[in-house]
């Protein structure tokens, strides 16, 4: 009887290798970034983290103005990342979108019938009278 092979198994790793983590996508093998690209990534990086710590420090001290500065600072940071990895930023706000409509969705979908009005009364298809269990 000849071996068939199940098309789900995992393939067998050679030695030293590792498993790559669940939900992480496998990429092609890309080139060790250079020095150069390598020190712009930590200066990028230090940026990002200063001024998205700045916000945070802002928000809690309560400071509208700069939550601003610092808010617009830190975007100014992302972009750049965006740029640096060629993310196209209307994916981005094509993603923020998707997420605000789902989540409105779950929102109108987990509302109980009883919260729709009409002519301005709650309408309720049964009322609970006691806590009682029968």
């Amino acid at each position: 009887m000849p071996h068939v092979s199940d098309p789900k198994a995992r393939p067998s790793l050679t030695s030293g290798q590792t498993p790559a983590p669940a939900g992480t996508r496998t990429a092609t093998a890309q080139p060790a970034p250079s020095p150069e690209q390598q020190a712009m990534i930590k200066r990028l990086s230090q940026t990002m983290g200063q001024h998205a710590t700045a916000c945070t420090a802002a928000f809690i001290a309560r400071k509208h103005a700069d939550i601003i500065r610092e808010s617009a600072a830190f975007m100014h940071s992302l972009e750049a990342v965006w740029t640096e990895e060629g993310v196209d930023p209307t994916d981005v706000w094509t993603e923020l979108l998707r997420r605000i409509e789902v989540g409105d969705l779950f929102l109108r979908l987990n509302q109980p019938p009883h919260r729709k009005k009409l002519n301005g009364k709650a309408v309720r298809p049964w009322r609970i009278s006691t806590s009682k269990l029968p």
